[in-house]
């Protein structure tokens, strides 16, 4: 089981390197509709009063389920995709297997 840290100090890039070393893939953040600054933190992002926590995810967490946790704690949209970032992973994957996309 793997945990990613998410914190209201997190920045979008450790949190990107994160999934990637974990799972192979990549998680797509957004501030709006557009993709966030890899320079901004957790707490510039939400739209919570109080982003944070830990998020602990195995290789078969669904995709549905972490862009639903991130919606719901964070007020941030999220999408993961495949390894290269080319292709959107389907809600009802896991993330291995968004990463083996």
């Amino acid at each position: 089981m793997a945990t990613i840290k998410v914190t209201k100090a997190s920045t979008v890039k450790s949190i990107k390197r994160q999934f990637e070393k974990e799972f192979n893939c990549n998680i797509r953040m957004y501030n709006g509709i557009r993709f966030a600054d890899e320079k901004m933190k957790i707490s510039d992002l939400s739209k919570t009063d109080d982003p944070g926590g830990s998020l602990e995810l195995g290789a078969r967490s669904r995709v549905e389920n972490v862009e639903k946790y991130f919606k719901n704690t964070f007020g941030i949209k999220v999408q993961i995709s495949n390894a290269d970032d080319t292709k959107l992973a389907d809600n009802s994957m896991t993330l291995t297997q968004a990463g083996k996309l």
